[in-house]
């Protein structure tokens, strides 16, 4: 069986980590990263979201390389790189896809101040900012 592309994500996300390593860093218990990498098993989302954000990248990427996502399910935010550079996407495209998609999922009450969906002052022009500024 060919190197998955989950496998393929965790190596390039970790810089090659040895599996000890990764199980420190995340908090995944090693013998779940030891099947990762056989192929054996396919990691729940939880840990593909704690392995995204142990290593600094993108929970959506990971869970597109994880299998749980399809690139073309991704809407207005378009994943230039597996390691995620997101820098040519607009803040206001980022934050208004991940509104439509936590809007989606969860009961509204259970978000914090200022995120729920019937909050006016959420998505204002004061939160709008150009293309390419996401690195200031």
């Amino acid at each position: 069986m060919a190197e998955s592309t989950w496998w393929q994500y965790v190596l390039t996300v970790t810089g090659g980590a040895a599996q000890k390593d990764i199980a420190e860093t995340t908090g995944i218990d090693q013998s779940s990263i030891s099947r990762w990498q056989r192929g054996a098993t396919t990691p729940r989302a939880e840990a593909v979201v704690a392995l995204a954000r142990a290593y600094g990248h993108s929970p959506v990427e990971a869970l597109v390389a994880a299998g749980y996502l399809e690139r073309d399910e991704l809407g207005v935010v378009e994943l230039t790189t597996l390691t995620g550079d997101l820098s040519r996407v607009s803040v206001d495209s980022l934050l208004s896809e991940l509104r439509r998609r936590v809007l989606g999922s969860q009961d509204s009450q259970a978000w914090p101040a200022g995120w729920a969906a019937d909050d006016s002052s959420v998505g204002g022009s004061q939160y709008r900012q150009e293309s390419g500024d996401l690195g200031r």
